[in-house]
């Protein structure tokens, strides 16, 4: 389980990178910036593939996207002097609270094994 956390914290940490550079390569016209953005992106899929190979697709979108939007967001507001507003913070608290109920155990699936 750990592999798996490590796997997702890199897929997620490369993505912000991504999507930070390519605010930087503005409209990708700077080279260098474009490269980290192809590069990042490209490992972080590396990382989500891997991921979806052997846990459930719906769980790892989840966390890969939720996590990346929440980081990134946050990064926008710090890097970049993005706004900051009262529906900005409840859409971010929505993601987080999503993907932490996605990450809740089936209860049903665990009544059905205890049945069985």
């Amino acid at each position: 389980m750990i592999k798996y956390y490590t796997f997702l914290c890199f897929s997620i940490i490369l993505e912000i990178i991504g999507a930070s550079f390519m605010k930087i390569s503005d409209g990708f016209t700077h080279i260098g910036a474009t490269l980290i953005v192809v590069v990042s992106y490209g490992f972080a899929l590396v990382f989500y593939i891997i991921l979806s190979k052997e846990h459930e697709l719906g769980i790892v979108n989840a966390l890969w996207a939720g996590g990346g939007t929440i980081l990134i967001a946050v990064s926008g507001i710090i890097l970049f002097q993005e706004s900051l507003s009262l529906l900005k913070i409840i859409g971010v608290l929505s993601v987080v609270f999503g993907v932490i109920g996605l990450n809740f155990p089936d209860q049903s699936k665990q009544a059905r094994k205890a049945v069985s």
